[in-house]
């Protein structure tokens, strides 16, 4: 009888041992070797508690009948709480697990976050650079239409400048000075003045032959 409940106690005390390694375990890889290791150690432990627990049963001595089962129930309620414990314990870990992938997703798309926005941000400094360069052509452009109107227009200039000395070349051909042209149009005011004083008095002059006489 003493060597069945040694045997369980040896599985009993491995398998604390384990659990409390478990718990302290940072690898996941390590901790799965071992949370594997605790699993087959309940397992045993299991078995040879229910063995004893027959052998206490079947013992004729009632004072040793009493002590194989009590220690029979001691042994299941330390196997009850190391495999509660170890339960919380995965249950601790896989949330970890959870919170670090989750922790890990959102990094990764901040980081994707930020090289979309440094992608954009230099998108949009070629856009500018682009804007500034189409700007200088356009200004270039202008500049040199205006260079070409002010060509035209000095060039215009010079052509009615000439024309103007062949004119008055003319007048001077024709012995026309600038003070008989001033008389004839002084002469022809006045004759339009004499025109349309004459035209007035007409009219008057027919309005009272009308008046009077009609």
């Amino acid at each position: 009888m003493t060597s069945e409940y040694n045997a369980a106690q040896r599985v009993l005390h491995k398998l604390k041992q384990n659990v409390g390694e478990f718990d302290l375990m940072e690898s996941t890889q390590d901790s799965t070797v071992v949370q594997g290791a605790i699993a087959q150690d309940l397992q045993t432990l299991s078995k040879r508690i229910s063995e004893y627990r027959i052998l206490g049963r079947q013992e004729s001595n009632e004072r040793k009948r009493t002590t194989m089962l009590d220690r029979a129930t001691h042994m299941a309620d330390d196997h009850e709480q190391l495999k509660r414990r170890t339960d919380k314990i995965t249950q601790r870990r896989a949330t970890r697990t959870i919170h670090t992938d989750e922790r890990n997703e959102l990094f990764q798309r901040t980081q994707m976050g930020r090289t979309q926005m440094d992608t954009t941000i230099a998108m949009d400094a070629q856009d500018e650079e682009a804007f500034w360069g189409r700007s200088e052509q356009l200004l270039d452009g202008y500049i040199e239409q205006g260079m070409s109107s002010l060509q035209n227009l000095r060039e215009q200039k010079g052509i009615l400048q000439s024309a103007h000395r062949r004119v008055l070349n003319v007048d001077d051909t024709l012995g026309l000075s600038r003070g008989v042209i001033k008389m004839i149009n002084r002469r022809t005011t006045q004759d339009k003045i004499l025109l349309g004083g004459g035209m007035a008095v007409t009219c008057i002059l027919i309005y009272f032959i009308v008046h009077y006489f009609g």
